[in-house]
């Protein structure tokens, strides 16, 4: 989907932009996306600003008609940093729900399809970035490795007012994941990258949303896309700052058990196709175990699992991993239990 199409498709009310003098030619587009987070978006479009860099970049604040004081602190901002800050003033028509639920969605992809940088980094309003040197470290690796796409660091846990929150051993389990390179299998197994802290290269990004914009629902979706075309570059250092609170569909533990199957089914059957269904390019264990949770999904139906049917069908080989992982790793493990306990 283009610009175009993206804005004549969802677009009800035209999008308020505010008067600025950003660079026509930054090399970097900060996205921030923003709603109900007056108590937070100054410390969010500080840490943005605050950034170290021998380019220029601009900072694309989409503010989603909030019922706070959110909306005027962003022009407060924007008409003191009128060369570094594009503001997008959105009203509530335009907002795309999922399963009955307002979303990011529309504000979001406008910023996306505003943004003239090469490269893309992200902060939602309610987090932070805490790195002055983020965006120079990001754009240098990017810019010297022409086989990465993008790169994503470790970040601190914070609450609602700002107090670091001591690490669990969930928090020590998911930095045990990260990891570079060719990753398309391991985050298909989990998900461990934190948005606050990608820089990408905005064509990678554009492609997914001209392709797959009906999977656009959160970003786990955009990070199987991206590994699926490029290696990934892990930076091993805290730049950024993720709030934990309840605001926000994304952090809603409903909405990941509806969506997730789908999001695994979209990024599975689209990697399966480039690679050809070449045996030697397939994780056969996450393979069939990813197959085998969304066939036995009880949120999906019998028609939104038939595009992993469909890809079973056309490779009798994938069958036979799926079959084989299910009696040796699943059915197999749990009748070994069941002897030990007896």
């Amino acid at each position: 989907m283009s610009r175009k199409t993206f804005l004549a498709q969802y677009q009800k009310v035209p999008v308020e932009e505010f008067q600025n003098s950003v660079s026509e030619t930054p090399l970097v587009s900060v996205s921030v996306t923003t709603y109900g987070h007056e108590k937070y978006i100054a410390k969010c479009l500080d840490g943005i600003l605050m950034q170290q860099t021998n380019f220029d970049f601009e900072i694309l604040v989409g503010e989603d008609a909030s019922a706070d004081g959110t909306r005027d602190i962003c022009i407060e901002y924007a008409k003191k940093y009128p060369d570094k800050i594009k503001l997008f003033l959105h009203s509530r028509e335009n907002n795309i729900q999922i399963y009955g639920k307002p979303t990011a969605r529309f504000n979001s992809a406008y910023n996306s399809y505003a943004a003239k940088g090469k490269y893309l980094a992200i902060c939602e309003g309610d987090d932070f970035w805490i790195d002055p040197l983020k965006l120079q470290k990001q754009v240098d690796f990017l810019e010297s490795n022409d086989d990465y796409g993008m790169v994503f660091s470790d970040v601190v846990m914070i609450d609602k007012n700002n107090d670091e929150i001591p690490e669990t051993d969930f928090h020590r389990k998911i930095r045990s994941l990260y990891k570079s390179g060719s990753i398309f299998w391991d985050l298909l197994e989990n998900n461990f990258i934190n948005t606050l802290t990608i820089c990408v290269r905005i064509d990678l990004h554009l492609d997914y949303l001209d392709r797959f914009f009906e999977d656009f629902a959160y970003d786990y979706r955009f990070w199987l896309h991206d590994s699926s075309y490029t290696k990934i570059k892990y930076l091993n250092e805290k730049t950024a700052a993720y709030r934990v609170h309840n605001m926000g569909m994304s952090r809603n533990d409903d909405f990941f058990i509806k969506r997730t199957p789908l999001v695994h089914q979209s990024a599975m059957v689209n990697y399966m196709s480039l690679i050809k269904f070449d045996s030697k390019s397939i994780n056969r264990p996450i393979f069939s175990r990813t197959v085998f949770n969304i066939l036995k999904s009880k949120n999906l139906s019998k028609q939104e699992k038939s595009p992993t049917w469909n890809m079973l069908k056309k490779s009798p080989k994938l069958i036979m991993y799926v079959a084989k992982w299910v009696v040796t790793d699943k059915i197999g493990k749990s009748v070994l239990r069941k002897i030990k306990r007896h």
